[in-house]
């Protein structure tokens, strides 16, 4: 092993006709004969993540709810060490706080604030599924949170007032035109990606070159050694365009870190 590969594919979560996966389930099949994990690192849920990575059959760590947590397969014991726990099928490495303690966080801060915050455990499916533009399936899955906690952008508030009274808390909010996210002060995508990087490289006898592919935020590439960026313009057909593209970003990482 002496490659690794970061990417997101949130674009693929929307339903796509089955033919779009194909290419994709090709190169995955491709990076697993030559031994270089894909690492997704998702903005959502294991739940929302995982619908996708098993019908791309996709087996690699995922890094989840903006570095909250990171799932390595069961079947994965390279990874397995003294600081995961075993939760279903998978190992996790957790950083971030525990969905509870993320529910708890917004209703202290409404407290403090006077002002009502809905969160994803205060609304149905029905409800938020147009809030992510997306099924009922993936409303459910969305929902179904580990570590953090998506609320309403409330109107007339200060954002740096939230995020102050939030911190005093030990918590962090994210925030977003309609949706913000509070969570725990040590989820880091970064720092998970960096957890990763050590790890691999502890049973490699290579070098490791970790690469990004796609929307990767600036503050975690600083961990990668390079990043490739996948620009598709936003046309009818912009969905299958930036799959075709992905993939042939893939193989051109692997022919040039590689092979």
């Amino acid at each position: 092993m002496s490659l690794i590969i970061f990417t997101n594919l949130d674009i693929l979560l929307p339903p796509l006709e089955e033919q779009n996966y194909e290419s994709v389930i090709s190169v995955i099949q491709e990076l697993k004969h030559k031994n270089i994990p894909l690492i997704l690192i998702t903005d959502n849920t294991r739940a929302e993540i995982t619908s996708l990575s098993q019908k791309i059959g996709l087996n690699d760590p995922l890094i989840v709810e903006q570095g909250s947590g990171i799932f390595i397969p069961q079947d994965n014991h390279l990874l397995i060490t003294s600081e995961t726990t075993k939760v279903d099928d998978y190992h996790l490495y957790q950083l971030g706080c525990t969905y509870t303690e993320a529910r708890a966080a917004l209703k202290a801060v409404q407290e403090e604030i006077g002002k009502i915050l809905r969160g994803f455990g205060d609304l149905d499916e029905e409800d938020i599924q147009p809030l992510i533009g997306s099924s009922l399936a993936m409303a459910r899955r969305a929902k179904a949170r580990e570590f953090s906690e998506y609320f309403l952008t409330p109107n007339r508030i200060a954002i740096q007032e939230l995020r102050q009274v939030a911190t005093e808390y030990g918590f962090k909010i994210i925030f977003g035109d309609r949706l913000s996210l509070i969570m725990g002060q040590g989820a880091d995508p970064k720092k998970a990606v960096q957890w990763l990087i050590q790890n691999y490289q502890t049973v490699s006898q290579d070098k490791l070159t970790p690469v990004g592919l796609g929307q990767i935020d600036g503050n975690v590439a600083e961990a990668l050694d390079t990043l490739t960026l996948v620009d598709v313009p936003k046309n009818q057909d912009w969905q299958t365009d930036f799959i075709s593209a992905w993939v042939k970003s893939i193989r051109q990482i692997c022919q040039d870190y590689h092979d």
